[in-house]
């Protein structure tokens, strides 16, 4: 096992594309990190550049406290896991996860015992036997696994391992995988493009756009502690409701923000968190609100309601209910918000409400009886967990 480590890396592509710019992070020997961002963000090139795949431009690559830039990737000793698996049609699952270990030479008692006991951690006991025409996805990408586990390598890289699965197998792969490295306590880094996978699997979670790390923290950490407007937009499902809003001096608190007709104290604990606010009185900033912060009561006075809310959708999903209300703020447009939606039709979406003058927001509330499709409904909200940044550069107001 082994840490890795990079510093101020940069990848540049004959066509001068540059994928990674000034990559500096360090992942922790035994530690699990996700590399997680939009589409094209150069998560899956960062992987490929610790997997020997991609030649590194400038900058240096550690693995092991060792600078491993001119090795080979056998000389690097990490295994890797593969979106297609690729695992040889021909071969029998015990095959498949010794193949590396007989092509290095090692002893045959040695492949079987390494085999045996990675097929048992993975529950593959049963189909050592079988070739892997006979095996579901779950149990092809187990053995894929077990191909990397049995050559005991400094590191596991897995790039998008479970994207080939469906949505019930990916949920119970993700638990599997997150257990397994626990177990193992071998160095991954892991690469997806689903923020729900990132925020339930990784110690660390690191978000990248455009080949420039945006942030790297725990899941939780990342959720409730956004460094930037692209972070708060794309951790979250759903996502945090982001929008333009005038700041005003409050009633009971220095700083108030109006959203319609309503105007919302913020109480000193946001204040704490986002200082930066109290400068902007009189002008605007981005807010953003978490979808689970709204209550369907009115709040504890004028401070947190916000009222007239037409009701657009209502999703009922059995243990929640989700609301889409309109409202008259604004949505950000910006690069960030661009690249945190990934979707350039939701974008095309959100200046068509911009044009409109509001958007909309959605609220998480607990199960009951849904209100009606074109109503006007009245919400509270906890204004002492909403989010501010700054609207033109997006950096949140520490």
């Amino acid at each position: 096992m082994a840490n890795v480590e990079f510093r101020d890396v940069n990848k540049y592509y004959p066509d001068g594309y540059h994928a990674i710019t000034d990559l500096t992070m360090s992942i922790d020997d035994g530690e699990f990190v996700i590399l997680v961002g939009p589409s094209g963000c150069g998560k899956s090139t960062a992987l490929r550049m610790v997997a020997g795949l991609e030649e590194i431009t400038s900058g240096e690559l550690l693995i092991g406290d060792q600078v491993v830039n001119d090795m080979t990737p056998k000389e690097r000793d990490i295994a890797m896991v593969f979106q297609s698996y690729a695992l040889y049609p021909h071969m029998t699952v015990a095959e498949n996860m010794g193949f590396s270990l007989k092509l290095s030479k090692t002893p045959k008692d040695e492949i079987d015992k390494r085999v045996n006991e990675a097929a048992d951690v993975l529950g593959l006991d049963e189909l050592l036997h079988r070739k892997p025409k006979a095996l579901s996805g779950g149990q092809r990408q187990r053995v894929a696994m077990g191909r990397a586990i049995v050559r005991q390598p400094k590191a596991f890289l897995m790039d998008e391992p479970l994207s080939n699965l469906d949505a019930k197998l990916r949920v119970q792969m993700r638990a599997e995988i997150a257990a397994l490295q626990n177990r193992l306590g071998v160095t991954t880094i892991y690469v997806t493009h689903d923020q729900v996978e990132a925020m339930t699997m990784g110690d660390r979670v690191a978000v990248l756009k455009k080949g420039v790390l945006s942030q790297v923290d725990s899941p939780q950490a990342l959720y409730e502690n956004p460094d930037n407007l692209f972070v708060a937009g794309f951790i979250g499902s759903p996502a945090m409701n982001l929008g333009v809003v005038d700041v005003v001096e409050g009633s009971s608190s220095p700083v108030a923000i109006k959203i319609g007709g309503s105007t919302l104290d913020i109480p000193q604990a946001a204040l704490e968190k986002y200082p930066g606010v109290t400068d902007r009185v009189g002008s605007d900033v981005a807010v953003g609100l978490r979808p689970e912060h709204f209550d369907r009561e009115t709040g504890d006075g004028v401070s947190n309601r916000i009222d007239d809310l037409e009701v657009e959708l209502v999703e009922m999903l059995g243990a929640e209910m989700l609301v889409h209300l309109k409202t008259d703020v604004p949505p950000v447009i910006s690069e960030q918000m661009r690249a945190a939606l990934d979707d350039d039709d939701a974008f095309e979406e959100l200046e068509r409400q911009a044009k409109a003058g509001g958007q909309t927001f959605v609220a998480r509330f607990e199960p009951g009886a849904p209100p009606k499709l074109g109503s006007k409904i009245s919400v509270g909200f906890r204004t002492d967990r909403a989010h501010f940044f700054d609207r033109e550069s997006g950096l949140a107001l520490r």
